[in-house]
């Protein structure tokens, strides 16, 4: 049976085509290992015997506060979970738009078609990494400070962001201290953090959109161009992979395993 909900057709899709526990660069935290960097209080022994980075024991992370190995399954599982009621989330309130201080999103489709978008850029800009989702060095952030799952331009997202009022905005830009701020705000896994992330990205790409309306080129295709490239409608290299995920996405109809299901009900 098709996923009903929108978060639950996100984490079907997520899972297939986001590879969890597969990223070389997502790790996990080992609770039992403590957090002195020079002693841990667990066995540093491989948890198998294959040559795989996933049977590297576990190491220090400073960036993490512990000692951590290569991500699960069951924790990117975990973790995509929350990315996906997010983001199912942040669709929603931006197309009902319901609430008093709401600015509308000019966005001329679904919630559906917005969220695909925007897991579309997510997929491609990040891979959905745990690294890139906190900003943990050394690849956790773009090569312009990029933050977040979808890689919000620290020059861009203060202008589309609603929870800084208009007038702040541009002052935010022209300072380096205030646009890491604003960074920092978009990164973790809190449903605040990857609201904001989410947020900024959708009216990111409804702007890309918008501005793209007249290039003569098709709509998905102009607005990855734009968003993805920053400066043009017609960027092939970006535009054709990007297209071809979003309209993957949007005809796959995946099944969510129960075991998910009952994920996205009840966080752990």
């Amino acid at each position: 049976m098709a996923p009903v909900s929108l978060a639950e057709l996100l984490l079907a899709l997520m899972v297939s085509h986001g590879h969890p526990g597969r990223s070389p660069y997502s790790r996990e935290v080992v609770p039992e290992c403590g957090t002195d960097p020079k002693v841990a209080t667990c066995e540093l022994a491989p948890p198998c015997s294959e040559p795989a980075p996933a049977c590297r024991p576990p190491a220090y992370s400073s960036a993490r506060g512990g000692w951590a190995r290569l991500e699960t399954r069951s924790a990117a599982l975990r973790r995509f979970a929350g990315v996906a009621r997010a983001l199912s989330g942040t669709a929603s309130r931006l197309m009902d738009c319901a609430e008093p201080r709401c600015e509308p999103i000019d966005w001329p489709g679904s919630r559906r078609s917005l969220a695909l978008a925007t897991l579309t850029v997510a997929l491609h800009e990040s891979g959905l990494r745990e690294d890139v989702e906190f900003g943990y060095p050394p690849l956790g952030r773009g090569p312009n400070k990029e933050a977040c799952l979808v890689q919000v331009a620290l020059d861009q997202g203060p202008r589309v962001a609603s929870w800084i009022a208009p007038d702040q905005r541009d002052p935010i830009i022209a300072s380096p201290t205030r646009r890491e701020a604003f960074a920092q705000s978009l990164l973790g896994d809190s449903p605040e953090a990857l609201g904001r992330c989410f947020e900024v990205g959708m009216r990111l790409l409804a702007r890309a959109r918008r501005g793209c309306s007249g290039a003569g080129v098709d709509w998905d295709f102009g607005m990855f161009s734009l968003y993805g490239g920053g400066r043009s409608c017609r960027v092939p290299t970006i535009g054709r992979t990007r297209t071809k995920t979003f309209r993957t996405l949007a005809a796959d109809k995946p099944a969510l395993a129960p075991d998910l299901e009952k994920l996205l009900r009840d966080p752990v």
